[in-house]
């Protein structure tokens, strides 16, 4: 099936303010937005944890990042096919708890770096549940003509979130200490729960309850896998949304390495907690992306989007790999301040600190430009019968094809350097933007 070059995101949508009046998937959005603060938070409290604990070794943080992702190979397109089963709105807020009473026993858990890995699997194994709930949500929640806000608000949040939850484990850990920090955690989680509480659920028909052997079950899960198989265009959006999230993940771990052996060099410890400063800002640039595309961009080519994504994130990993070449002794002081009960120390903002966090912010930008018209092809091309089981094959397909990049990454970042590692990335990303957008080019100008 030929790709359509030149069709726009959509033809008409409507805007930010109809989504803010429709209650239901305001409550829904704000579910999300409390959850994926949980979400970034923990993982920067692991994170932190494990510097500080046993090691600051990029290996030993990748196979965190593993211990979080098995669960989504194992389960997320399981869940999938009870997801079109169960009452959506009960299963959001139950695996909001969930997660909410695991974190609780972080102390208990954080003795061993085993203890910290099964923790991370149990949180893991829990959000495979919410996250295909909450996607399969949008599209049951808004008319086809909100989708395009819906899913940049969507992507706009989740990378608000990144920006707010990796900044916000910084100060958190400093106020509360590593030993008390679960507890805002798991608050986080209770509050989400409690806005998705708010959701009404137009009335829908429900599966059949009938008892189900084996095979009708393994059937049922075949099903999502056939149906992307079979439709092409939805299958070409996923195999780019899965590299997308792989150069996603890899950074993640990657920015880990920079802030260690870049950006603080002398307390390599003190940089495995920094490292979120990376990866908020390319969620600013993300924020900003997907704001444009959906405002500004939403009538251009879905094609030139998102090819030109390639291109920008190809250029600007090969920009973050060279930070090394920038002065990091030109710094700026910033003066300590208070607000009501929290202090923020003095500290020193290097030039270094702020062309890496530049570059992120237009690798997030680039990511934006990529991920917004992706999901909104997938949700207006997959019957709504069928959402819950695409989108569970879906997100495990993103977890499996990043599991074996991101470890390759980090080992390597350890044997040869993460300068290295950043440009072997970026040349095939590049080469695949130019490519594709030379493609594009030629279609148009075909027709």
């Amino acid at each position: 099936m030929q790709e359509d070059i030149i069709t726009p995101l959509t033809q008409k949508a409507d805007g930010y303010r109809s989504l803010f009046k429709n209650r239901n998937f305001l409550s829904l959005w704000l579910g999300q937005v409390f959850s994926q603060l949980g979400d970034r938070v923990t993982f920067v409290i692991f994170v932190a944890v494990i510097a500080s604990i046993f090691s600051t070794s990029t290996s030993l943080q990748s196979w965190l990042y593993v211990a979080f992702t098995i669960p989504a190979i194992l389960l997320t397109a399981v869940a999938g096919v009870f997801i079109d089963r169960w009452n959506k709105k009960y299963t959001l807020i139950t695996t909001n708890i969930l997660r909410a009473v695991l974190i609780i026993f972080l102390p208990l858990f954080s003795k061993t770096l085993f203890g910290i890995y099964a923790l991370a699997f149990c949180v893991s194994a829990v959000t495979q549940f919410f996250v295909p709930a909450e996607a399969s949500s949008i599209p049951e929640l808004v008319n086809k003509n909100q989708l395009l806000p819906a899913n940049s608000l969507f992507t706009t949040t989740m990378m608000g979130s990144v920006i707010f939850g990796f900044v916000l484990g910084d100060p958190l850990i400093n106020i509360f200490g590593l030993k008390a920090v679960h507890w805002a955690v798991a608050g986080l989680f209770f509050i989400s729960a409690v806005c998705l509480s708010f959701i009404k659920y137009k009335p829908v028909e429900i599966l059949s309850s009938e008892k189900k052997t084996v095979f009708d079950f393994v059937n049922e899960l075949k099903q999502g896998f056939i149906y992307i198989k079979e439709n092409p265009k939805v299958l070409q959006a996923i195999l780019k949304l899965a590299l997308l999230f792989s150069i996603i993940v890899m950074l993640s771990i990657l920015s880990i390495g920079i802030s260690q052996q870049k950006l603080y060099p002398s307390n390599p410890a003190l940089g495995a907690q920094k490292f979120a400063y990376i990866i908020a800002f390319s969620g600013i640039g993300m924020v900003i992306g997907a704001l444009i595309v959906g405002k500004l961009l939403r009538n251009m080519s879905k094609y030139v989007l998102i090819y030109s994504g390639f291109t920008v994130i190809g250029i600007s990993l090969i920009l973050l790999a060279v930070v090394g070449f920038i002065p990091n002794n030109l710094h700026i002081n910033i003066q300590g301040w208070d607000l009501w009960v929290v202090h923020f120390e003095a500290f020193k903002l290097t030039f270094r600190m702020l062309y890496s966090y530049f570059v992120a912010a237009i690798i997030g930008f680039g990511c934006a430009l990529i991920a917004v018209p992706i999901q909104t092809i997938i949700h207006s091309s997959v019957a709504e019968d069928m959402r819950g089981k695409v989108f569970g094959v879906q997100f495990t397909l993103l977890s499996t094809s990043s599991t074996l990049p991101v470890l390759i990454a980090a080992l390597a970042a350890d044997a040869i350097g993460v300068t290295k590692i950043l440009i072997l990335i970026a040349l095939p990303v590049l080469l695949l933007g130019i490519y594709g957008l030379l493609k594009v080019r030629s279609k148009i100008l075909c027709k």
